[in-house]
């Protein structure tokens, strides 16, 4: 038995005790050099209140204190992140119902002709459908206030308003003499964020315009509308994302329970998200389509699906955006988008591009990055390998796609260009339906598909189109392009809202065309997916 002399003892003892003293002393200093920075902290709230305060009393002139709050507060979030941003209150009012997918108002859409407002389409179940207006209905008087030449944005909010709220229109409408006169009683209006939903023979096609929170019950139903099909295309260009948790709903469709979808760290929880119970579980082939515009949410399912090996990603390289942000109200009903988290994807993969604080306008404006598949440095530190196949996949630059497509121009003159850009084309659409009936285009054109083997435009429509644009000679491209895109305005007339994407990606649009190559090519896809 090993014995210990009364000085080791007394040694080790006071050893001990000093050991203990100094990691008391220690915390001690910690303390306090946490609540000085804390107290700091404070201090610079109380110096930015003093400042106003000193402002308010002293200042030679009356002023308001809120847009030098606001601007005060803008400042501020440009010096963070490039998404971390301010929001009026009409803006909040917006962000909030563009996430939500739904806000209260009369359930049309419409474009400004003539100084007038001409109501384009209406939604199935709404204010303005049950009250029995139509398209082309030209809308003079919003509770008894003339709108004529009054700018779109002002007429949006005369008629949004509280649900229940009554709103009274007074409207025209070709072959009635009198002015109508309807009121209406707003309700929530809900947004579809699917904005095409169709198929060419056995591949299914469906287009997502933003990530709002039903959108995974609104793809389901799409999909089964669908029929039938062998593959399935989703379409995420120019989608700029949305809500996260729709993200998740919607890759849970496509992945098996278990599955990882995404991954956040932040400062103050770190989360893990997975696919947690079979209600839906379709294992159709995916083709998924992004571009530069494809963000947030759209990278993160996008990720999913890539890093899962479930689907095909075509397209080019997305925008870039991993940040995950949270909505904080103000008390005036403004508000602040501020970024909590960067999000993962399954593999690991933080896809934020890099970033400097406080540059947001060159983080803004750097486009160079998506013109080739080979523009984006790909750092090999930054490696990673998708889950199933194990090929090789990339982080800190947005999603690059498994086959490339490269955005495949129209050389169109400058004169039809800025006749596109104005809604030339939509205007002639709306002067021409003034003297031609849709039923009668409709009944000689019974289907979609018929209507756009058989369709030309009228020499009358040709006619009304040329005096929106300036003289020019026009080339054999700028023809097939007028032609087209008055055939896709036309079709929703005659087939509804979804007839124009039908119309313009068959003749126009390479990026689909490739993307239905692809998702009819079962070979190409097996060997895309598992190719090391």
């Amino acid at each position: 038995m090993l014995q210990f002399s009364p000085l080791f003892v007394i040694y080790t003892t006071n050893l001990l005790s000093m050991k203990h003293l100094l990691l008391t002393v220690l915390s001690l200093i910690a303390f306090t050099i946490c609540a000085f920075a804390q107290l700091t902290e404070q201090q610079q709230i109380q110096k930015l209140n003093l400042a106003y305060q000193q402002i308010r009393n002293l200042y030679v002139d009356d002023i308001s204190l809120e847009p030098l709050v606001e601007e005060a507060i803008k400042a501020t979030l440009q010096r963070l992140d490039p998404h971390s941003m301010y929001h009026n209150r009409e803006e909040m009012t917006k962000l909030k119902s563009r996430i939500s997918g739904e806000f209260a108002g009369v359930g049309i859409s419409y474009m400004m002709h003539n100084d007038t407002l001409v109501v384009r389409s209406v939604v199935a179940n709404s204010p303005a459908s049950r009250a029995g207006i139509m398209p082309f209905d030209r809308i003079t008087h919003v509770d008894n206030r003339s709108i004529i030449g009054i700018n779109a944005d002002s007429i949006a909010m005369l008629l949004r308003g509280e649900v229940g709220s009554n709103v009274t229109l007074n409207m025209t409408r070709r072959g009635i003499r009198n002015t109508l006169t309807t009121k209406l009683k707003r309700d929530n209006i809900e947004s579809s964020a699917i904005s095409a939903s169709y198929r060419i023979g056995d591949v299914g096609y469906i287009a997502i315009s933003s990530f709002t929170k039903p959108l995974a019950n609104e793809v389901y139903e799409a999909y089964k509308a669908l029929g039938d099909i062998n593959s399935l295309i989703i379409d995420l260009r120019d989608n700029g994302g949305g809500a996260i948790t729709a993200a998740i709903d919607l890759s849970s469709m496509f992945l098996n329970k278990g599955d990882i979808i995404a991954s956040t760290e932040g400062k103050t929880r770190n989360e893990v998200y997975y696919k947690r119970q079979d209600k839906i579980n379709l294992t159709i082939p995916l083709v998924v389509i992004i571009n530069e515009n494809s963000a947030s949410a759209s990278e993160m399912f996008a990720g999913a699906i890539q890093d899962h090996d479930r689907g095909v990603i075509v397209g080019r390289t997305s925008f870039g955006k991993g940040l995950v942000q949270r909505i904080v109200d103000l008390k005036d009903g403004s508000g602040m988008t501020v970024t909590i988290a960067r999000y993962k994807t399954p593999s690991g993969r933080i896809i934020q591009r890099p970033y400097e604080m406080g540059e947001g306008d060159k983080y803004r404006s750097d486009t160079l990055r998506y013109m080739h598949p080979d523009s984006i440095p790909h750092d090999s530190k930054l490696l990673f390998y998708t889950l199933k196949s194990h090929r090789k996949v990339y982080g800190g630059g947005g999603i690059t796609p498994d086959i490339y497509i490269a955005n495949k121009e129209i050389n169109l003159s400058e004169e039809v260009i800025k006749a596109y850009t104005s809604a030339a084309f939509e205007h002639a659409i709306i002067d021409y339906f003034d003297t031609e009936e849709i039923e009668t285009i409709k009944s000689q054109h019974p289907t979609i598909e018929e209507f756009n083997n058989n369709y030309t435009p009228s020499n009358t429509l040709l006619n009304i189109l040329n005096s929106y644009i300036a003289h020019t000679e026009l080339t054999d491209t700028d023809k097939r392009f007028i032609c087209s895109m008055l055939k896709a305005l036309i079709a929703v007339e005659l087939y509804g809202r979804f007839a124009y994407n039908y119309i313009y990606g068959i003749d126009l649009d390479h990026t689909l065309q490739q993307a239905f190559m692809t998702a009819n090519d079962a070979e190409l896809m097996h060997t895309t997916l598992t190719a090391q």
